[in-house]
């Protein structure tokens, strides 16, 4: 770099906000994602002793499938033609041995149970299930997958619009649990599909990157909705997020 030449610095910034707390975002037109956080505390992890021995070791795995279940992708439906023009068609689902079994499931293999037991040994103590509970709290988002990843031109009424979406379907779903299943599938919108996982509003927390200083002469208004849509379509490819719209 020669003599007084100033150095190019990135102004961009970041910030997170809880989905309570989304007032306090800026009016200003930016990209963001939102993550949902892992949240155990003493009472999860302290030892529960019983005749059948410490009933925290099956309640801490409970907490860890609930989470899991908020990532599990939707069934993958398959449609094919077969001789004389038969269709068949059918569901896959994700096999994981951190989806709670049920009557109608079939028998977990060999190998489910062998990573199974060893997720159990690492809950065996009072202090093993709080390391994992710390773990699992610092990892979002630091090693987590988004949810979702959204442009927008006002990033406080985007994430204040999010917020109403999950409110109206939380609310409906209290009255309609039946509808659950559907609108997991089908749920036309962000807050929608988070309510029908059972994610906790104070869980969910949208991390934003404010474009709001970038727009210069060299750079319009226009331009940088382009290049966020860009980055959005990009973001989408690389990360996959699992409430995205696909």
């Amino acid at each position: 770099m020669s003599k007084g030449t100033p150095a190019l610095t990135n102004a961009l910034s970041h910030s997170r906000y809880s989905m309570l707390d989304v007032d306090q975002a800026p009016e200003t037109p930016g990209l963001y994602a939102w993550y949902v956080s892992f949240r155990a505390g003493p009472h999860d992890w302290k030892m529960k002793p019983s005749p059948e021995g410490d009933q925290a070791i099956q309640g801490f795995l409970r907490l860890l499938r609930k989470y899991a279940g908020y990532y599990e992708p939707l069934p993958i439906a398959l449609r094919g033609r077969g001789s004389y023009g038969t269709a068949w068609e059918g569901e896959l689902e994700l096999d994981t041995p951190l989806r709670e079994q049920d009557e109608a499931s079939h028998a977990a293999s060999a190998q489910e149970d062998e990573r199974l037991a060893i997720l159990m040994d690492s809950l065996d103590s009072e202090e093993r299930r709080r390391v994992m509970a710390t773990i699992m709290e610092m990892a979002s988002p630091v090693f987590s997958s988004p949810l979702y990843i959204g442009v927008a031109e006002n990033l406080r009424e985007r994430l204040r619009t999010h917020r109403r979406d999950f409110t109206k379907a939380y609310d409906w779903l209290r009255e309609h649990p039946e509808d659950a299943e559907a609108v997991r599938a089908k749920g036309k919108t962000f807050g929608a599909r988070a309510a029908a996982r059972n994610m906790a509003m104070g869980h969910l927390e949208a991390w934003v990157i404010d474009l709001g200083d970038q727009a210069d002469d060299a750079v319009t208004i226009k331009h940088l909705r382009n290049t966020a849509e860009s980055a959005e379509w990009l973001l989408h490819r690389l990360y996959a997020p699992i409430l995205g719209r696909q």
